[in-house]
């Protein structure tokens, strides 16, 4: 490329008061969506150190009882930490999902979504317990600045301000053939300015990458840099080239840049917003209250069930549970039956969880195959999952959470089941088993 082409759309961005300031404004919106990007990470950290000193705490509170020889708190006489269901009941788990090391540069779902959980044997993964951080209404509503929206949705923007008038500007003044002359090569010409942009850009956008990634990880992210810096590199490059090809056809400035926007319109709004809409309309998002509710109601059956009903659902759902031939007198089978109820709870939770899964699963898989013709969703989903912040990321969390909760109702069924006692080395046998982190 000639370098006198560079030297003369340089003097006119520069001198270009709405593509300079437009530039300087995007990169300013970018340095700020990181910084509050590190902000949401840096207290999402916070977050999670203080509930790992509260769960010492609480840890430490109970071995103290066993060492002085308390049952307890001594402002609640029904608790024993020596009968296994207190001793499990005092022992505080929680299941936290750590931000990944580049998420500054995409915070993704997790603004839908808790980071962090205690799960009890009452739990479900789709509790209304949300992390406060997280259900700010305020943020929810207003949202937070998000570096791979910038990119993906505003990027393009930047770049039609920085080229809707090459070749046309010409055309307009009626220099075009002057041009032809000097440079020999229209096409050339037209190519040449158009690079300029793509690579003032790319830099500026692969410098930022590379800046968060070292900063939070270095050579541990190396992998995931080089994807995001090739992701947002072809995604601008092939906007640069539709551009090109705009450019190259049109005769004014007016045309090009409304060919241009009506370019991105179509595909960072119409077509991904379309296709949301009618995933939604096909698995409506009010699919998963009713089911909660409808779940609720026969959780409230269960109450009402008799001792005899519950044993023999118990045994239903838990066939590996010994009888209650254990225990020596009728009120200690009806208090192992009723405490045992939560663990029935759980399996009905299970159930709906798993079913509302299926429904996300399929909306998902809707927006999946609309790739070929939305491809922007196919770039945020894919940026969202080189910053394990995407649909998947979380899939796994809640799994993570009913699993953790299903392994405490697990052994405290087996324990009470079988008239255990619990000690301080139980107890701490107990914390080993429910560990998740």
């Amino acid at each position: 490329m000639n370098n006198s082409i560079f030297i003369y759309e340089f003097k006119h961005f520069y001198r270009s008061k709405a593509k300079f300031y437009s530039y300087i404004t995007f990169m300013l919106l970018c340095i700020y969506s990181l910084i509050n990007g590190y902000s949401i990470q840096e207290k999402q950290q916070k977050t999670i150190n203080e509930i790992y000193k509260k769960q010492e705490k609480e840890i430490a509170k109970v071995i103290d009882w066993y060492d002085s020889n308390q049952s307890g708190p001594s402002d609640n006489s029904r608790v024993d930490i020596n009968d296994p269901f207190w001793a499990i009941l005092y022992n505080p788990t929680y299941v936290v999902k750590h931000s990944s090391q580049l998420y500054p540069l995409g915070i993704g779902q997790s603004e839908q979504f808790s980071f962090y959980k205690e799960t009890k044997r009452w739990s479900s993964t789709y509790d209304t317990d949300m992390a406060e951080e997280i259900s700010n209404y305020e943020r929810l509503i207003n949202g937070s600045i998000d570096f791979s929206f910038l990119i993906i949705f505003l990027l393009p923007i930047l770049y039609i301000i920085f080229t809707y008038n090459i070749n046309s500007l010409e055309k307009d003044l009626n220099f075009h053939k002057l041009v032809s002359i000097q440079s020999l090569n229209l096409n050339k010409w037209i190519i040449s300015r158009l690079l300029f942009y793509l690579i003032l850009i790319l830099i500026s956008v692969n410098i930022l990458i590379i800046i968060v990634g070292f900063i939070n990880g270095g050579v541990d992210n190396i992998n995931q840099i080089l994807k995001l810096i090739l992701l947002s590199n072809i995604y601008i490059s092939i906007f640069s080239l539709i551009f090109y090809f705009i450019n190259l056809k049109s005769k004014k400035s007016s045309s090009t840049s409304f060919k241009m926007i009506s370019i991105w319109m179509i595909f960072c709004v119409i077509i991904p917003g379309s296709v949301h809409q009618y995933a939604n309309y096909k698995y409506p998002a009010n699919f998963m209250t009713d089911f909660l509710d409808t779940n609720r109601k026969e959780k409230y059956e269960v109450f009402k069930l008799d001792d005899d009903e519950l044993h023999h659902l118990l045994l239903e759902l838990y066939p590996n549970l010994d009888n209650l031939n254990n225990f020596e007198n009728q009120d200690k089978k009806q208090q192992t039956i009723r405490r045992s109820i939560s663990a029935i709870i759980n399996q009905m939770n299970i159930h709906a969880s798993n079913e509302i899964e299926k429904q996300n699963e399929f909306k998902n898989e809707l927006i999946k195959s609309s790739y070929i013709y939305n491809p922007i969703s196919y770039v945020q989903n894919l940026w969202n999952f080189y910053t394990e912040t995407d649909y998947y990321s979380y899939k796994d969390y809640r799994f993570q959470i009913q699993e953790s909760i299903s392994k405490r109702n697990e052994l405290m069924l087996s324990e009470i089941w079988h008239n255990k006692t619990s000690n301080k080395q139980t107890y701490l046998k107990y914390i080993q088993q429910l560990k998740t982190d």
